[in-house]
């Protein structure tokens, strides 16, 4: 009975670190607005859902986004600043607070 209640527990708590994060993105004069959600593993960007996975590829830590056969990885560095490729342009991003 003891080992259910640490694994119910060890779950909530997993459950509970999981968080949707909010950036300002920048492409050239464009602002738009990208939305990581943890728990439904997607990021939404310009009106279109990607799934994510955590990306190997990324210094500090970020995801790989993927739809339809489109794909990127979503880098963030310190401080709130992530950035990514698409169709050959920079995009940069700041957390939203």
């Amino acid at each position: 009975m003891k080992k259910l209640l640490l694994i119910a527990l060890a779950l909530g708590v997993a459950q509970a670190q999981a968080s949707t994060l909010d950036y300002v993105c920048k492409e050239g004069k464009t602002r738009s607005m990208v939305k990581v959600d943890e728990t439904q593993n997607t990021l939404s960007w310009k009106g279109v859902t990607y799934s994510i996975k955590v990306a190997e590829d990324c210094g500090r830590y970020g995801w790989h986004a993927e739809k339809d056969g489109v794909g990127f990885d979503f880098c963030t560095a310190t401080k709130g600043v992530a950035d990514f490729e698409f169709n050959g342009k920079t995009v940069i991003c700041d957390m939203k607070r």
